[in-house]
């Protein structure tokens, strides 16, 4: 039996219906841009900041996103590293383009931070 995120979740009591997993791609932002992008030096307040960002549009992110988010940074083509679990507490902003959420660091799989990588 191979060990996979379901199986870490269901460790950490938290139910996969209230997770949204996201993995992000180290990019740099066009200067028309209003987002700012990270890269492998980033802070984790510039991760942060990057993750409450997201896009008003449901077919890129959820209108209604869970309450736990799993961020994970890149790790090779096509894995991530655990960055941090972050709690969703709701909506700040929202003006047709960008919603900005408010986002709370747990201790959810505090252990794995930058060990546990996903493919």
């Amino acid at each position: 039996m191979s060990l996979t995120l379901g199986t870490i979740l269901d460790s950490e009591s938290l139910s996969i219906q209230d997770v949204l997993v996201i993995r992000h791609a180290y990019n740099a932002e066009p200067t028309s841009s209003r987002l700012a992008g990270i890269h492998a030096d980033s802070t984790d307040d510039e991760i942060l900041a990057y993750t409450r960002r997201q896009s008003a549009k449901s077919q890129i992110f959820p209108a209604t996103p869970p309450r736990f988010w799993v961020v994970l940074m890149p790790e090779g083509s096509d894995s991530g590293r655990l960055w941090r679990v972050v709690e969703n507490r709701g909506e700040l902003s929202n003006d047709g383009e960008l919603r900005e959420f408010d986002l709370v660091d747990t201790d959810y799989m505090r252990d794995l931070l930058n060990r546990l990588v996903v493919r």
